[in-house]
């Protein structure tokens, strides 16, 4: 497993390299953002750390700095592998085996490997275009820009979108409802990993409420499932979670919904303390009283109650 900090710093490096003339365009940051997304591990708060040197140019100094911790960082094998893996996915799928980004690439590779000092270069002079290129790829009729203003909000919803579209895969529903599904499939994966563990039978109800919910089929909920419980302990904030889904829908729907999080809770094992103070306070947070927490507590029938 690469090191926190090591992939912290990789990533301000790539964000430096794009700062290296001294501006830097929404394309350009929307090309960022598509490559630091895919880094391991990155909570809310270090997703915000990375937001901050995206906002204003890095120095000369800070740069260097990044630069030497990285270069530092080539000696631990599970650092050098991501670093590698990262760089990888500078090149967008569609393009031909002698595409100068390859090029590009396996010459900043051969630089990681061999401990080069030529690195800042060879990545400084074509990464802007390489990120413009990238933004290009993505770019679609689903209004992709619009999408980016939920990376750190709602990080569920980008990532689905995202999996459909690589899957060839739509769910027929208004924007808005698949927005809310996501919303809830995040609430929902925060009660199953209060304990830092997902198990397969939450999984497996998270999906049947889905289902219920948004009449998705099996595997449309199921991937909808996995993502959120993927990114839920990548720092996804429950705070934001609840407010934005409680924008969104009536007083009604999230009452039902209130009963499909008992119903997660009491999916495996014993239901926790933990498990029903996480939907006591996601209750709270949307409006729902006492009484209504109660009630979908104990509509759950007595012989299928655990720990309830």
């Amino acid at each position: 497993m690469a090191d926190k900090r090591f992939i912290l710093e990789l990533g301000k490096l790539l964000i430096a390299a794009a700062w290296a003339d001294g501006t830097l365009s929404t394309k350009e940051i929307n090309g960022l953002k598509e490559l630091l997304f895919q880094l391991p591990d990155i909570s809310g708060e270090e997703w915000m750390e990375l937001e901050l040197y995206m906002a204003s140019p890095v120095g000369e100094a800070e740069r260097q700095r990044l630069l030497d911790r990285v270069m530092a960082g080539m000696g631990s094998a599970s650092d050098k592998a991501l670093a590698l893996e990262t760089l990888g996915k500078l090149v967008p799928p569609e393009a031909s085996e002698s595409d100068q980004q390859r090029e590009v690439v396996q010459q900043l590779r051969e630089d990681l490997e061999q401990g080069r000092g030529g690195f800042w270069d060879h990545l400084r002079r074509p990464f802007r275009r390489m990120l413009n290129l990238r933004g290009e790829h993505y770019r679609d009729e689903q209004d992709r820009e619009s999408r980016l203003e939920d990376f750190i909000k709602n990080t569920i919803y980008f990532q689905v979108t995202m999996a459909l579209r690589d899957r060839g895969m739509t769910f027929d529903l208004p924007d808005g409802e698949v927005r809310k599904l996501c919303l809830a499939a995040g609430l929902m994966a925060r009660v199953a990993g209060v304990d830092h563990v997902v198990s397969s039978e939450e999984t497996t109800v998270m999906g049947q409420v889905l289902q219920r919910h948004w009449a998705l089929t099996e595997d449309q909920a199921q991937l909808v499932a996995e993502i959120s419980h993927h990114r839920i302990f990548r720092g996804l904030d429950s705070v934001r979670l609840v407010k934005r889904f409680k924008e969104l829908t009536t007083r009604k729907e999230r009452n039902e919904f209130l009963h499909g999080l008992f119903e997660v809770a009491n999916a495996a094992d014993q239901t926790s303390f933990e498990e029903i103070e996480e939907i006591r306070g996601i209750a709270q947070g949307m409006d729902l009283s006492h009484q209504d927490f109660l009630d979908a507590k104990l509509a759950i029938p007595r012989e299928d109650r655990k720990g309830l």
